[in-house]
């Protein structure tokens, strides 16, 4: 009954723009469409995640894709996660792993039991795989375990691990000295994945469809780059709480048409945002960045809040899984396949020459600066998300390099004398604590509370600045 009442009461977050409104029916089709390959058999489906640079491969081999990070999202933003996290906990699952996984689970184990779809399933529920790709990337522990757990349930879908490294930051060492080894390995483990998809479909892989695919997703990222810069504008035309929307085509679209299209429309309705002067809100006080973490789903109706108190959010790390491709200096070659293990190696080094000629930096920390420069940030937001470790261990770390790093910038204020005097600037900080999907770990009393506290202090800040 309280899960009733909290769903009634929950108001839909406000968009700023036309783009990030028409997402939730590209979500919508995207599940119903695996759904009705299901039912026909016209595509074989695979479970799998985002950010492993395999998607060219899947499309390629008339695969489709079940995003299975993204229907465990849709079901917090639905604040319908509840009773399949406890379906996983009555399996023995501890509610600390990762909720995302949980979820997942429960929702798979209650499908199988059932041989149907879970009673009013989300968006029409999770589709059975055909198989399953599982990803031993970025300590992300679930990435190469949740599936071998789902094995439980569906014993007849394989799983093929591919394993996607890359070299570890050495403020020494320049990382091109060995990623030819690493780029050797990951082609190892594309061809490995084409493989193994190939004896799945009874296809043969076409390099032709492959390289036009990957030199779509190319177009792609160096567009989305050219489009999110365009929300340095001041006032800001488009803030973090719609890129959590338009995260969509970014990580579950890539190599589509759509989602190309998607961001060509996108660019041009900033650019008219600018033209007119109209920001996400009416009278910008405070640029803020979503400086790292998961967003909870089911509350990204705190973005409104923040734009009620005149803060917007120019910029955000999360999600912003791309880069420029002719700034990421690698090497060219006409084989679709090695410019995947490329483009990989190219994205998770991107910040490795900036940190290394500044004593002190690491990757991470750096494109923080760069984008507190670039987006004219005032506060930086981050949220820790309990049940996942791999996105949110070293937050804390990184604020309080940040903080080292800013000490040396000069700035000048004034003094309670209200004369001028040199002084260094500030990038206040505040994190927030709940879960991605896990909605009994958030109190929305408590976050807003933490909210307000934070723009009287950037307030403050700012009134003690001078120009």
């Amino acid at each position: 009954m309280a899960e009733e009442q909290q769903k009634k009461k929950h108001k839909k977050r406000r968009t700023a723009t036309k783009a990030a409104a028409s997402i939730g029916p590209m979500v919508k089709e995207f599940i119903a469409g695996t759904i009705r390959a299901r039912e026909e058999g016209t595509h074989k489906l695979a479970y799998t995640f985002i950010v492993c640079c395999h998607e060219e491969i899947l499309y390629a081999l008339d695969v489709l894709p079940v995003w299975t990070e993204n229907f465990a999202g849709v079901c917090g933003a639905k604040r319908d996660a509840e009773r399949f996290l406890q379906r996983a906990e009555s399996l023995g699952f501890s509610r600390s792993l990762c909720t995302y996984a949980l979820c997942g689970l429960g929702f798979d184990q209650w499908r199988e039991e059932l041989g149907e779809m879970p009673p009013d399933a989300p968006w029409g529920g999770q589709a059975r795989p055909d198989f399953m790709i599982s990803s031993g990337q970025i300590l992300c522990d679930p990435r190469s375990k949740w599936y071998q757990a789902a094995q439980q349930f569906m014993p007849d879908v394989p799983i093929y691990n591919i394993d996607l490294p890359y070299p570890l930051f050495d403020p020494k060492r320049d990382h091109r000295e060995v990623w030819g080894y690493y780029h050797k390995y990951i082609v190892k483990e594309l061809r490995g994945l084409i493989a193994f998809v190939e004896e799945q479909t009874g296809k043969k892989m076409d390099y032709d469809r492959l390289k036009e695919l990957v030199e779509l997703s190319d177009k792609t990222w160096n567009l989305i780059e050219e489009t999110y810069d365009l929300r340095a504008a001041v006032p800001c035309p488009m803030g973090t709480g719609d890129a959590m929307n338009t995260m969509v085509p970014l990580c579950f679209k890539m190599a589509t048409q759509e989602a190309y299209d998607f961001f060509l429309n996108l660019r041009e309705e900033l650019k008219e945002k600018i033209a007119k002067g109209e920001g996400e809100v009416p009278e910008e006080k405070y640029r803020l960045m979503w400086g790292g973490g998961l967003p909870a789903w089911y509350a990204l109706s705190d973005f409104n809040y923040f734009n009620s108190k005149g803060a917007s959010f120019p910029v955000e790390t999360t999600y912003r899984m791309v880069a420029p491709i002719h700034e990421m200096d690698i090497p060219e070659t006409d084989d679709p396949v090695e410019h995947l293990a490329w483009r990989w190696l190219g994205y998770w080094t991107f910040w490795y020459d900036k940190a290394r000629k500044r004593p002190g930096s690491e990757p991470d920390v750096e494109r923080l600066i760069e984008y507190i420069e670039r987006y004219k940030i005032d506060g930086v937001v981050m949220h820790e998300a309990f049940s996942c470790r791999t996105w949110h261990v070293g937050l804390i770390w990184q604020l309080h390099q940040l903080a080292k790093i800013y000490k040396p910038i000069p700035v000048l204020m004034l003094g309670e004398d209200g004369k001028e005097k040199p002084g260094k600037r500030e990038i206040p900080s505040l994190i927030l604590e709940s879960d991605i999907i896990d909605i009994t770990s958030y109190s929305e009393v408590d976050t807003r509370n933490k909210i307000d506290a934070f723009i009287e202090t950037l307030e403050s800040i700012k009134k003690s600045r001078i120009g």
